[in-house]
């Protein structure tokens, strides 16, 4: 970017690339990347006053479990304030034993924000009112893990009427008329086309719908579903997102001049 960095939104994205109880052994902690997420976003403090937010998906969790944990203040000091809660929901759920805490297969079974991809968010309020509902990151929730979206950004799109107005044509019924959620719901509409394809392709070659699960997630196009969702923006923004079963993105646009950085990340080996 050749702008100068001005107080904008601040985004922090950290993916773990070995188990939690590699982290424990080496570093003494099973939240190493809770730790690193909060040293990056207070970094960034100056980015975005107005409220922040954390995110966390983990990895290879089984049916019934919680794998998405979501965390916002608009407090006077919002990162601590939302570190203050993460940390005090592991403290209820540990109790006394604390060895529990040391457990780290135990806290990715039992506790909130254990898992393996963190997005932080810092708010510089350029539209809306100062109320937790505008605190990134925001989220798209479904049934299936590969229709869970979880995205943050710093918007400046100069066309939102006309995202809005795509997104009744394609049937949808947005709650509001705001960049954030016109975004979320594009990229989510692409995410539900891309499913829909790769699930009625497997269904055809007569795999099961628990094997059609397995097999979107190891072949989901993100680049694809950014590329379509992102064709009809307009504007400056960069914004970064999280896919329930793992995958990550990142997507920067500028005006006038377009790029498009897509890292897809992979489930843990």
């Amino acid at each position: 970017m050749s702008d100068f960095i001005k107080h904008e939104c601040g985004i922090a994205l950290i993916r773990l690339l070995k188990p939690l109880d590699y982290y424990q052994k080496k570093y003494g902690t099973a939240h190493y990347g809770l730790n690193k997420l909060y040293l990056l976003m207070e970094k960034q403090h100056n980015r975005g006053q107005d409220g922040v937010g954390v995110a966390n998906i983990k990895l290879d969790v089984a049916p019934g479990k919680r794998y998405i944990s979501r965390q916002r203040s608009i407090s006077n000091k919002p990162i601590q304030d939302v570190f203050e809660h993460i940390y005090k929901r592991f403290e209820e759920r540990i109790g006394e034993n604390h060895e529990l805490g040391k457990d780290p297969y135990w806290l990715k079974e039992n506790a909130p924000f254990s898992g393996e991809l963190f997005l932080g968010h810092l708010r510089y309020g350029t539209y809306g009112n100062n109320a937790i509902e505008a605190c990134h990151p925001f989220l798209r929730q479904n049934n299936w893990k590969t229709r869970n979206l979880v995205v943050a950004g710093n918007f400046n799109m100069t066309n939102v009427d006309e995202q809005f107005d795509l997104l009744v044509k394609l049937g949808q019924h947005p709650k509001e008329k705001a960049d954030t959620v016109t975004v979320l719901e594009k990229i989510g509409h692409f995410l539900d086309v891309e499913n829909e394809e790769l699930f009625d392709k497997y269904k055809a070659l007569g795999y099961s719908n628990q094997e059609i699960t397995e097999k979107i997630s190891e072949n989901l196009d993100v680049v694809q579903i950014l590329k379509n969702s992102a064709e009809d923006f307009d504007g400056g923004y960069v914004m970064s997102g999280m896919i329930g079963h793992g995958d990550a993105l990142c997507l920067e646009i500028l005006t006038e001049f377009a790029q498009l950085f897509i890292t897809k990340m992979t489930k843990l080996l």
